[in-house]
């Protein structure tokens, strides 16, 4: 039974004689054959990339003798040996308790297969079984170990399979036999066997059926096919020919086959159903034609190739040839470098053996590098192609052109023109073009077409006669968005009377539009100065939102704006150059700003390994290059109070008290006490509401 189908084509796999009888101790041989069918059932040939199944039969009652006419296209396990169903190679099953043997077979093709599909099916190989003593019948049954796809599609082969029936003789029973070998024009008879005498008529039907791959026969060319013929056993005959004619044609072909197959029996039942032919060539070799690479040839001037015989012929030979253009950067185009040849014939003689090909090619006025093209033979008659591609090489002419250089464009601001000179090395006694067209830039910094520039796609610039210089005018987009400085290039192409060594130019495009302009302005003010280093020293030891508010003066930006600006400076604040932007160099941007002096920068450094000249320039790159900001004398005395540590009160409880509140006075004579006292009390006032802020 056909088992059912759920995908687009299916593998099917049969018997030319479903039927088959065989008496106990006979022989038979079992044909079985592949083929395709579409979504509708019907046969068609559908190419596939795996076929891998199985032939199940009970070997308790069948013996396997051998396997003839294995088709060995794209073969890759023949079936020359039997398994257990239990082999792990037998993935495949028949669903059938009574079969217990297997003959594997597996066909697989990157390309397809087979290679010339039949849409009558393929024999792929002939299986001889003997029936043991007391044999009542069986049947041989069929699985699938792997389906492959359709090749080039993404679609899968479902499998179905009809299974053998074998059965002891119930009556007549007709055969047909492989005919002898014959030459080709000779006729090939099949013999078609009764088992026994008829005792009234029995009909049955033939056709012929064309062979696969480059060994199958074809008709009309090798033989004169029948279809639907009947063949007629009067009473007491049991044996008929079948009389096939074959075609003695000029070609030089392997030896080639095909096949007769019976069909509709009437008074008898089918076994042995389908028989090969073999034609065997009777032509001598043909001679070969073959083409050799032309010499190289400056623009202008002819490609000649010569075509040549191995061997003088007794008759007329003919080849066709065509050129074709070259591929990539050095191929010739047709129309441009070469004139091209279609299907033009050449005719040889008998008795010549020499002729050539002339290909006329083009002088222009492009400078280029030595170009290729093709000639190819084919359809040849009277002799077969050994040779059939060659190569010809045109050499430019035009080195002494003058040539185009673009030189990049004065950077602008978005809103105005970007203005490209074009240049020519010497003036031309002719005019002379070159083509332009704009390039989007690349990454971040890259101008975009549309939103920065207006495009421009294979426009032409035109040099008359004397003339050297030119421009190309791009305009940008005045927008409103707050962009880096970016670029886009315009590239030159298609030189005609000149060459072009400088192609590719950039054009700059300034942004008007308000961003920081330093990275250290964390306040927005376009200033880098003490304010800002102080939000910076304030956020990096914690300082929230609104003591941020409280201590960002006149800034416009909002508290969480700002904590956003200093998180950003990352690499650029790093200044102590540890790879990392902490409290550290907070303080070292703080303490350079209120004039620290380097003595004081290198005790404070940590484990930086700049030194303090080099951690300075780091904090002055924040302002853009420039010097520190000046600060008050009292901001430098505090500082000088804080770097040489405070004195310390024995009833102090608070760093920043002493029993009366205010800072501790320092050591010295009264004079210096007072001095030292009225200053420290001043510098700790400044530094207290400072930390208080914190």
């Amino acid at each position: 039974m056909l088992e059912t189908r759920t995908l687009l084509a299916a593998h099917l796999i049969l018997s030319d004689a479903p039927a088959l009888t065989v008496s106990p101790g006979e022989s038979v041989n079992v044909p079985i054959v592949y083929q395709t069918l579409n979504d509708s059932g019907v046969p068609e040939a559908l190419k596939s990339d795996q076929f891998n199944f199985n032939l199940h039969f009970d070997a308790d009652v069948l013996t396997w003798v051998s396997t003839t006419n294995v088709f060995t296209e794209g073969i890759q396990d023949t079936p020359d040996q039997t398994l257990a169903e239990t082999d792990q190679l037998v993935v495949g099953d028949d669903q059938d308790p009574d079969t217990d043997t297997v003959l594997l077979a597996n066909y697989a093709s990157a390309s397809g297969w087979p290679a010339n599909p039949n849409v009558n099916g393929q024999l792929l190989y002939v299986a001889r079984f003997t029936a043991k003593s007391g044999f009542t019948g069986s049947t041989i049954k069929f699985s699938a170990n792997q389906t492959g796809s359709v090749v080039g599609q993404s679609t899968d082969f479902s499998f179905e399979s009809f299974p053998v029936v074998l059965q002891t003789p119930a009556g007549l029973t007709l055969s047909v036999s492989d005919a002898a070998a014959v030459t080709e024009g000779a006729d090939s008879q099949f013999m078609v066997k009764l088992s026994a005498a008829p005792t009234s008529p029995v009909t049955v039907e033939y056709s012929t059926l064309d062979g696969n791959g480059p060994t199958g026969a074809t008709s009309p060319q090798d033989y004169t096919a029948q279809s639907s013929q009947t063949l007629t056993f009067a009473a007491g005959e049991t044996e008929k020919f079948v009389t096939i004619a074959t075609i003695d044609d000029a070609l030089v072909e392997p030896t080639e086959s095909f096949r007769v197959a019976l069909s509709n029996a009437s008074g008898a039942t089918l076994g042995t159903a389908q028989a090969m032919g073999t034609i065997n060539d009777n032509d001598n070799a043909l001679p070969t034609v073959s083409v050799t690479n032309a010499s190289s040839v400056t623009e202008g001037n002819n490609a000649t190739f010569d075509v040549t015989l191995n061997s003088v012929a007794t008759t007329t030979v003919t080849v066709a040839y065509s050129t074709a253009d070259g591929n990539g950067p050095t191929g010739a185009t047709n129309g441009v470098d070469l004139t091209a040849q279609t299907d033009q014939v050449l005719t040889f003689a008998a008795g010549e053996t020499t002729k050539t090909i002339t290909v006329a090619t083009i002088d222009d006025e492009h400078p280029e590098p030595a170009e290729e093209f093709e000639v190819t033979l084919s359809n040849a008659v009277g002799a077969t192609i050994s040779r059939g591609t060659a190569v010809g090489t045109i050499n430019d002419n035009d080195s002494d052109l003058p040539t185009f250089s673009i030189a990049d464009a004065p950077a602008i601001t978005e809103g105005n023109d970007a203005v490209f000179t074009v240049t020519l090395s010497e003036s031309s006694s002719d005019a002379v073009t070159v083509n332009y067209s704009t390039n989007d830039g690349n990454g971040p910094t890259g101008a975009m077409a549309a939103s920065d520039f207006t495009g421009l796609t294979n426009q032409t610039l035109t040099f008359a006669a004397g003339e050297t210089e030119k421009t190309i005018t791009v305009s940008t987009t005045d927008d409103s968005v707050e962009e880096t400085t970016e670029t886009f290039e315009v590239t030159l192409s298609n030189a005609v009377g000149a060459s072009i060594t400088t192609s590719v130019a950039t054009g700059t495009i300034f942004d008007n539009d308000s961003v920081p302009t330093l990275p250290g302005d964390v306040d927005g003010d376009d200033d880098f100065d003490a304010n800002d280093s102080f939000l910076i020293q304030l956020v990096k030891l914690s300082g929230t939102n609104t003591q941020i508010d409280q201590s960002k003066g006149p800034s416009t930006l909002t508290a969480a704006q700002i904590r956003t600006n200093i998180n950003q400076l990352s690499a650029p604040g790093d200044v102590d150059g540890d790879n990392d932007f902490d409290a550290n160099d907070s303080f070292l941007i703080q303490l350079v700003k209120l004039s620290g002096a380097d003595a004081q920068i290198n005790s404070s450094k940590g484990t930086s390994a700049l030194t303090a000249a080099q951690i300075r320039a780091n904090v002055n790159s924040l302002a853009g290059g420039g010097s520190t900001n000046s600060v008050t004398a009292q901001s430098s005395e505090v500082l000088q109070f804080v770097m040489a540590g405070a004195p310390k009160d024995d009833d102090a409880t608070d760093l920043f008290t002493t029993d009366e509140g205010d800072a501790p006075s320092g050591s010295g004579s009264a004079g210096e006490e007072k001095d030292t006292e009225n200053r420290s009390t001043a510098a700790w006032k400044v530094f207290r509401e400072w930390v208080d802020a914190i």
